[in-house]
């Protein structure tokens, strides 16, 4: 039953080409296959003998050329204009087809298909020519899922994409003469989880979205190349926003400039600081989520300058006061008890 469906699709083909042929050549003779064994190519400058013209009998040849090889196992029909190539070509080996062409003027000019041998006969490879160069490239399994794609320049592969489960993996391409990566990866119900690009020279991250498998943005990091800095910003699994971080890079990344979260009931920020490529310098504050301020301090090179620092509770009341010695050591502190009513304060030397 196999071998019978694997003829009748190979039957099926080169009635089709004949077809194909006969209708193209109505109003001139009529020129029946012959077999390639039957063409002669004479003496040719051309560097490649694909570029070499057939002639049959004397003439060159326009028609269909069959070929057999392999004891008759392997079967090949391919249309000819003025003794080069031109027009569709196929092959069978052991009654399944191997693979389908396009060519034009002696190059391949389309699809070039190669088909797995096994029982699928799905795709392997599919290549697409312009003019006898390669500008495109599948890969396929034997069920029929993508593997990898290439696209081409030339003789240059400027695009490569690797698939895992017939999804996006691994992209390398050019932007603008630079070589990049991006890197997809998958919860195992095939829920994106992340997507980041990076240079591939160095591997710095330029960008990247992380996901929540309810499909909801994780986190979100850019980086700006002019200020050589980037920004993360964080959600919680409902939306809403959590934090917002910015980096620098001397050379890796190392937190610099304002550093933001935000309060999980209303979005409102509740703290606020700003590093040094690393180093605390500048405001830290906190603040309750009707922003009311908790407290703050300020820091030069990493040391807090402060003589004072109050605490506040929600209402605006002070409720913690810290006295320091100006390089960041607490040398007294004082709290309001609720049960007295007054200001209990300790020293924190003794």
């Amino acid at each position: 039953m196999l071998y019978t469906q694997r003829l009748m699709r190979v039957t099926s083909l080169l009635m089709l080409l004949i077809s194909v042929w006969l209708l193209s050549a109505c109003g001139n003779d009529i020129q029946l296959p012959v077999s390639e064994d039957d063409l002669k190519q004479p003496q040719c400058s051309e560097r490649y003998q694909s570029d070499c013209p057939e002639f049959y009998r004397g003439q060159f040849f326009t028609g269909i050329a069959t070929n057999y090889a392999y004891g008759k196992a392997f079967y090949r029909a391919t249309q000819y204009q003025d003794g080069l190539e031109h027009g569709y070509s196929f092959s069978t080996l052991n009654n399944q087809l191997n693979e389908t062409a396009w060519y034009k003027a002696g190059k391949l000019d389309g699809k070039e298909i190669s088909y797995h041998f096994s029982t699928t006969g799905k795709p392997q490879w599919v290549r697409l020519y312009q003019a006898g160069v390669k500008t495109e490239q599948w890969l396929y399994n034997e069920q029929g899922v993508i593997l990898s794609y290439k696209r081409f320049e030339g003789d240059k592969e400027v695009e490569s994409i690797s698939y895992e489960r017939g999804r996006e993996w691994r992209l390398y391409y050019f932007v603008d003469g630079e070589k990049r990566q991006r890197h997809k990866d998958y919860y195992a119900d095939g829920q994106l989880e992340s997507n980041s690009e990076f240079i591939y020279a160095d591997y710095k991250k330029l960008n990247e979205k992380t996901y929540y498998r309810n499909g909801r943005l994780r986190s979100k990091f850019s980086y700006d190349r002019a200020s050589n800095c980037g920004m993360l910003e964080t959600y919680s699994s409902d939306g809403k926003r959590r934090s917002e971080q910015h980096y620098g890079y001397n050379p890796l990344n190392t937190r610099h400039g304002v550093q933001l979260t935000f309060c999980g009931e209303n979005g409102r920020v509740d703290s606020r600081e700003h590093y040094n490529m690393g180093v605390k310098d500048g405001e830290f504050a906190k603040y309750h989520c009707n922003g009311q301020l908790i407290s703050k301090r300020t820091y030069v090179n990493g040391v807090v300058i402060d003589k004072q620092i109050k605490v506040y509770d929600e209402n605006g009341q002070a409720v913690v006061i810290k006295k320091l010695d100006g390089k960041g050591k607490i040398t007294q502190e004082s709290y309001f008890d609720d049960d007295s009513a007054k200001w209990v304060t300790y020293s924190t030397t003794d």
